[in-house]
């Protein structure tokens, strides 16, 4: 049961606004303070401010979309499990008064030499921002002192739970590793009291929010109680992970990477469970999440998909990288990739935005969405190279490039949704034959596309593009060996789909491949005398042949 509104005159109602007020206010101190600097006599290992503040800032704002949208039990929920995570947060920041030097937290500051550093503005500016937010938190902590009108059994608590405790497990540990002797990489247990408590309280605040809103008999609050948590996971271990990628001398630890899995796979836990008891034919409205309709999802899916191919696009003109020494950056070949993948995406969002087509195009999101991100992990290779050997750090058009990837995650999971809700209201027809020459055009592009993927694109004396092996490009190799798995999932789906939704599956497919077969004449200009290397070729024949397969897909349908 969801309840869509408060009345507006309760106590209760005006509590609930001043917590999220707080807690708004709270996030946006915590958004200013690294932008002003914590410390005086060191600077952040990387361009930390724009990812620190998307992080504070994102839960006041899910929590705000929520109170507009008429789900103040949700806001409550997140506001009050977010506050709990405040607690630690401010003792493990207010080490930096005392003993700066013993922490490790590059993203705000990451001493060059023995000299101590010493706290600046930045610092009172956070540390007042998780006052704040622990001030939210508890006002919204009794969902504002408003009692569910409505109570159903409260499921999935242990696998929530034990799913938290994995993210305790690995905040406990190093948040990266360190080859730098003035960079710490020291985990709760290497620090002082102050530190060591702060840290734990962080840890332990994980299964504790999690138990606390898992177990609610009211469904609004286990819903926002456990958005919250994976979302203040996130603002805790995101930071470590993007500095063990893009700063030299640092690399990634075992703890965030597991903490990370377990913030993503909270909130999908309800729907995951609701798949297993649909395909086990034990279907639960007790217990199911109601799901909006096939139009809204389609509707948030669009404006979804066509805010990332914005944040790409933009990406692609905005400096990727900003030089240590100073100066004007070189523009990045490989950003012009963004560019198509970027576009054709949002095409896809726009046409989802249509009630008459949307179901139509809605199959070719999915590959169009790997697309985008083969495009990314090409333009990511370089800021990441440039970065660890201490020559640039990440610039603004990087942040925006990687902050498409949830973005079109999430427009996924809502066209994924209206495709479950589709195909549950109806009934299953009969399974047409499939034609011969279909089936041949789609395993020719099968083959030709693993050629593709699997051999270089471009080449040159000295020089091979990038492969399913990985080499100097790792990156770009794991993306090419996903996106040829992920190709090959669809292209099964395909062959098993309704004509015209299978025609769309296809014309995702071109998109993917068709940004394999732009590297030469889009990147080919980086490397002298480039040549077009067999993975081109073998790309525009997978491309031509999946424009086949889509087309005879396409006229079946219509008959």
């Amino acid at each position: 049961m969801t309840r869509t509104q408060l009345e507006n005159q309760t106590p209760a109602a005006a509590r609930l606004r001043t917590s999220w007020a707080l807690a708004a206010a709270g996030g946006l101190l915590l958004a200013i303070g690294p932008l002003l600097g914590v410390v005086d006599g060191a600077e952040p290992a990387y361009t930390s401010w724009p990812p620190l503040a998307l992080l504070a800032l994102l839960p006041p704002v899910v929590a705000g979309v929520l109170l507009m949208r008429g789900r103040p039990f949700v806001a409550a929920g997140l506001i009050a499990a977010v506050g709990v995570f405040a607690f630690g947060r401010l003792l493990s920041d207010l080490q930096l008064v005392f003993a700066p030097m013993s922490v490790a937290r590059p993203e705000l500051f990451r001493p060059t030499t023995l000299i101590a550093v010493t706290p600046s503005a930045g610092l009172w500016v956070l540390l007042a921002g998780h006052v704040l937010v622990i001030a939210g938190g508890l006002l919204a902590a009794g969902r504002a002192g408003m009692p569910a009108d409505e109570s159903e059994p409260a499921g999935l608590v242990a696998l929530h739970v034990i799913t938290a405790a994995w993210a305790t497990v690995g905040l406990l540990g190093k948040p990266f590793t360190s080859s730098d002797p003035f960079q710490l990489d020291r985990g709760p247990w290497d620090l002082p009291v102050l530190g060591l408590t702060g840290g734990l309280l962080v840890a332990l605040a994980a299964p504790l929010a999690t138990a606390l809103a898992s177990s609610s008999p009211d469904p609004d609050t286990r819903q926002g109680g456990v958005l919250g948590v994976s979302l203040a996971l996130l603002g805790v271990v995101l930071p470590w992970l993007v500095a063990g990628t893009v700063v030299s001398g640092l690399g990634i630890s075992a703890g965030p990477v597991l903490a990370l899995l377990a913030a993503l796979a909270l909130p999908a836990l309800p729907l995951l469970a609701r798949l297993v008891r649909l395909l086990r034919g034990k279907r639960d409205d007790t217990r199911d999440v109601a799901l909006p309709s096939i139009r809204r999802m389609h509707t948030a899916a669009g404006l979804l998909s066509m805010i990332a191919a914005v944040f790409m696009l933009i990406g692609a003109v905005v400096p990727q990288l900003e030089l240590t020494a100073g100066g004007e950056a070189p523009e990045l070949a490989s950003a012009k990739l963004l560019w198509p993948a970027g576009l054709a995406f949002g095409v896809l969002g726009l046409a989802l935005l249509v009630p008459s087509i949307a179901a139509a195009v809605r199959p070719a999101l999915f590959l169009g969405y790997f697309a985008m991100q083969l495009a990314a992990a090409g333009a990511t290779q370089p800021v990441v190279a440039a970065s660890q050997a201490g020559i640039a750090q990440p610039g603004a058009g990087f942040w925006l490039m990687v902050a498409e990837f949830p973005l079109g995650l999430l427009a996924l999971i809502c066209a994924g949704l209206a495709g479950a809700v589709e195909r549950e209201n109806t009934e299953p027809g009969r399974r047409q034959e499939l034609p011969m020459t279909e089936l041949g055009a789609v395993l020719l592009a099968g083959l030709f596309a693993a050629g593709a993927f699997a051999l270089p694109t471009v080449r040159s004396a000295g020089y091979t593009a990038p492969t399913l092996v990985p080499d100097a490009d790792p990156a770009v190799s794991w993306a090419l060996l996903i996106s040829l798995v992920f190709l090959g999932i669809g292209l099964v789906v395909a062959l098993r789909s309704r004509p015209a939704r299978g025609a769309a599956v296809l014309a995702g497919a071109v998109l993917l491949v068709g940004v394999r077969a732009l590297e030469l004449p889009l990147t080919g200009d980086r490397v002298e005398g480039a040549v077009a290397g067999p993975g081109t070729w073998l790309a525009l024949a997978s491309v031509t042949a999946l424009v086949v397969a889509a087309g005879l897909m396409g006229a079946r349908a219509t008959r």
